[in-house]
């Protein structure tokens, strides 16, 4: 069985392609069309490439499995947003709950119409094969159970909305996955973290990150407890909340699109983008709605252990890119094993959705999922065609790996763009900035010169297995910086620039078998320092999507203070 999943509109598209159970190929539409989040796109390059990939071509694909339910909107949907109106009277002139299900985006007459025309080009037939349309909730959950490569776990898949649906909690086991609690709007966890991120002045739906990393210079203050008592209430013991929507959805929207007048009575005026961050009482409030997130959250896997008595647990959904509410449960005495799919946003949903087609067809998933090296990659024959064609000057390296860790132990700041690209919003190793993070001051250097980002935010570390628990006392496995953990206390002073505010860092855990290049460099750069650990961070700018190509390294490498790039078997310098 041929199952291409795809999702879209919304903000990070993907196609993935799994055959006869096993994933063959995976990308987001913003890799391709450098649009960061490609909200308003249709996976199509994306899919091309999963095609392209297998060797085939879309004849040969017996379905599209589409992570949404579409086929809602044409009878449940209407009824739904009735029963809201109802339910929830409008005495103002907007309602955004109302305008979401106006617009209908995902009506299937719509969907399999723009897939027709996108899509034909990569038939010999110009058509499609059949759409089988799966709960984007469900999509998200599959994505992180059949992938975890647990026979039997709690899931939870937490975001903004799948249609009408925000939060799902699961068990799932080998003869497959129950739904055991489901919460639709206006209740959302990922909506209210949404309106927050808009609130400090940031962008929603791209930049939750921000929040989460503001928040660690942030304080306890039981006044805007208090606050988010009228916003999101919640039972501490089950994690059962509720979202009061004249908040956020029902109301006049004078400040902000996620937030309403009534919001702004309560917490103040919006941070304007004249206005610093980190100071003032934003921090704190970053620190509330970080806090009250964890608190519920928590409180739901608690609930979900109660029922089941499971202590493993896999996360999906947006809200499950939180990195410091991850670490948060993975320390919980009732979690013993941890999955939190890297791509557990919007561009997770394409793969959930064809695994289950393919299970669905009967087709048995061998899939775990151990690194997240789907995408494009490049031989270093196309490598240097491009650099010949750009007219650079370049070397070829005999051992890229001691070559780059030299320069890193030196002090320099390396672009390094290795095999197929990853999928999800983590660089691991394939097109990664580096940095050597014994120095004190190179998060400074890398906010300022390189990712042209606010000088608070943090980097985070690849540490060579070997040594992990040296700098990782817990000892989690986090092979996807997709958890932050405590970071050690006497290794902290050692490695500053790699280690947020509150004592934390969001690590990945290198194995010689996942990435063997990036290990050796891990491996060489500790023959010189003494530290298995670097600063690794996405090959990008501020705003941008992660390189893809040779092209879009070089167009990063020289418009940033990149010191090195190595590419391929190739290296670039900017300096003798």
């Amino acid at each position: 069985m041929k199952v291409l999943g795809m999702f879209a509109p919304g903000p990070n598209p993907s196609a993935a392609l799994v055959v006869d159970g096993h994933l063959v190929a995976w990308a987001e539409e913003e890799r391709f069309n450098r649009i960061k989040t490609s909200p308003h796109d249709f996976p199509f390059a994306a899919a091309q490439f999963c095609i392209e990939k297998a060797g085939i071509h879309l004849d040969q694909v017996d379905c599209i499995a589409y992570g949404w339910d579409c086929t809602r909107y044409i009878l449940q949907a209407p009824v739904f947003y009735e029963e809201q109106h109802a339910k929830y009277p409008d005495t103002h002139s907007y309602n955004k709950l109302q305008q979401a299900y106006r617009l209908n985006l995902y009506h299937p007459d719509r969907i399999e119409q723009t897939l027709q025309l996108g899509l034909r080009s990569l038939s010999r037939t110009n058509s499609v094969p059949p759409i089988r349309y799966y709960s984007h909730h469900l999509s998200h959950v599959a994505s992180a159970f059949f992938a975890s490569g647990m026979k039997e776990a709690n899931i939870l898949s937490i975001d903004g909305s799948g249609e009408e649906i925000c939060t799902m909690l699961a068990y799932g086991t080998p003869t497959g996955i129950e739904i055991l609690d489901i919460y639709k709007l206006p209740h959302t966890l990922g909506g209210v973290y949404a309106s927050f991120a808009e609130f400090l002045g940031f962008k929603p739906y791209m930049d939750e990150g921000k929040v989460t990393g503001l928040a660690a210079y942030g304080r306890y203050r039981q006044d805007l407890q208090d606050k988010l008592d009228k916003m999101l209430s919640f039972d501490p013991e089950t994690g059962h909340y509720a979202v009061n929507p004249y908040l956020r959805f029902i109301g006049t929207h004078k400040y902000g699109r996620r937030f309403t007048d009534e919001f702004v009575e309560l917490f103040g005026l919006p941070r304007s983008r004249y206005q610093s961050a980190i100071e003032g009482e934003y921090p704190d409030i970053a620190f509330a709605v970080q806090w009250r997130l964890e608190r519920v959250v928590m409180g739901l896997v608690q609930r979900l252990y109660h029922r089941t008595g499971s202590k493993n647990v896999c996360l999906a959904g947006g809200v499950a890119m939180n990195c410091a509410m991850n670490g948060k449960i993975a320390q919980m005495p009732i979690v013993e094993r941890l999955f939190v799919q890297p791509a557990a946003t919007d561009n997770g949903v394409s793969l959930g959705a064809a695994l289950l087609a393919a299970r669905e067809a009967g087709d048995v998933l061998s899939f775990t999922m151990t690194h997240t090296y789907w995408g494009p990659s490049y031989t270093n024959e196309h490598i240097e065609a491009v650099l010949q064609n750009a007219k650079l000057k370049y070397r070829k390296s005999e051992n890229i790996a001691a070559e780059a860790a030299q320069m890193l132990a030196e002090g320099k700041i390396i672009g390094w763009m290795q095999g197929a690209m990853e999928v999800g919003a983590r660089s691991l190793g394939a097109r990664s900035i580096l940095a050597n993070p014994m120095i004190p001051n190179m998060r400074d250097k890398l906010n300022l010169n390189v990712k042209h980002r606010e000088p608070w935010r943090p980097f985070c570390p690849s540490i060579k297995a070997e040594c992990y628990e040296r700098f990782v006392p817990s000892g989690i496995d986090a092979p996807f910086m997709v958890v932050a953990l405590p970071f050690s206390e006497s290794e902290r002073p050692n490695v500053p620039s790699c280690v947020h505010v509150d004592g934390t860092a969001r690590v990945q855990r290198v194995t010689k078998e996942v990435n063997p290049l990036f290990w050796l460099l891990l491996d060489e750069f500790e023959k010189r320092t003494g530290y298995g650990i670097v600063i690794n961070t996405s090959f990008n700018v501020q705003g941008e999507p992660t390189v893809c190509t040779p092209e879009d390294a070089l167009r990063c490498f020289f418009s940033t203070g990149l010191d090195a790039l190595a590419i391929g078997d190739f290296v670039l310098t900017k300096h003798a």
